[in-house]
């Protein structure tokens, strides 16, 4: 595990890269992403011992602090999707151009925010393949103030209170720009989704625009009575597990 930092807009996104030892030639990487508010350990650590576990399978794994958030500069109050999904881009062209790595062979997973983040700039920018954990897609699903439920209190206060994180305008206001799934149809490679039944932010309907845009390319995985963090220990080692495995077939 080395720190790396990646320079975007002014600030200082700052990460570290896990690399497989021994790595005699260049290793295929998978970007990790982080959802709203969190960093790059993510709930629980998790970002750890999924990094820990690619790079035991030869797959090199970064992890970064979105701006703003964790370690990295910036202020939370302009934090968009779309800024997260340039800072993404910044990402890949700093480890496409890392000696340890292979420029052909990157590519990106999320949790939740990090999901939605992951899967707009996997459209961007090929890559691989893509995992998603609890994609966030409802959080820019809405088109104007009026189907936003939060927006007389965003327009009243000037942010929307998320367990304890501002949603601010400036958010909101990108998010009416953004078509959370036709943004994220044109990648073209595999995909890896998981979610718990009882996730909010995860209907049955939101699931079938994913099975829409990405067709027999979406490996689906549904982990029953669970919510949002996969809250269990058995549920996020399997989680762990299921992933790497997704990881090493498709890269």
């Amino acid at each position: 595990m080395e720190p790396l930092n990646v320079e975007h807009a002014g600030r200082t996104l700052r990460g570290v890269l896990h690399l497989p030892h021994p790595n005699p030639s260049p290793a295929p990487a998978v970007v990790l992403c982080h959802g709203f508010g969190s960093n790059r350990f993510e709930f629980g650590n998790i970002f750890m011992p999924l990094a820990r576990r690619l790079a035991e399978q030869g797959l090199a794994a970064y992890r970064f602090d979105f701006a703003a958030c964790g370690e990295s500069d910036g202020d939370f109050a302009d934090l968009t999707v779309s800024d997260q999904v340039a800072q993404v881009a910044a990402v890949l062209e700093t480890l496409a151009s890392h000696r340890a790595l292979d420029p052909d062979r990157l590519s990106l997973m999320g949790m939740s925010l990090g999901g939605l983040t992951a899967s707009l700039a996997a459209a961007k920018h090929p890559v691989r393949t893509l995992a998603l954990w609890a994609p966030a897609a409802l959080a820019v699903d809405a088109n104007e103030p009026a189907e936003d439920a939060y927006w007389d209190e965003i327009a009243e206060q000037g942010y929307y209170d998320l367990w304890g994180k501002p949603v601010t305008l400036r958010f909101t206001e990108d998010g009416f720009g953004i078509d959370p799934w036709g943004d994220a149809a044109a990648h073209a490679g595999p995909v890896f989704l998981a979610g718990g039944t009882e996730d909010e932010i995860l209907p049955e309907d939101v699931l079938e625009k994913y099975r829409e845009i990405y067709g027999d390319r979406l490996e689906l995985h549904s982990f029953e009575g669970l919510d949002h963090t996969f809250e269990t220990v058995p549920a996020r080692e399997k989680l762990v597990d299921l992933t790497v495995e997704f990881l090493r077939r498709t890269m």
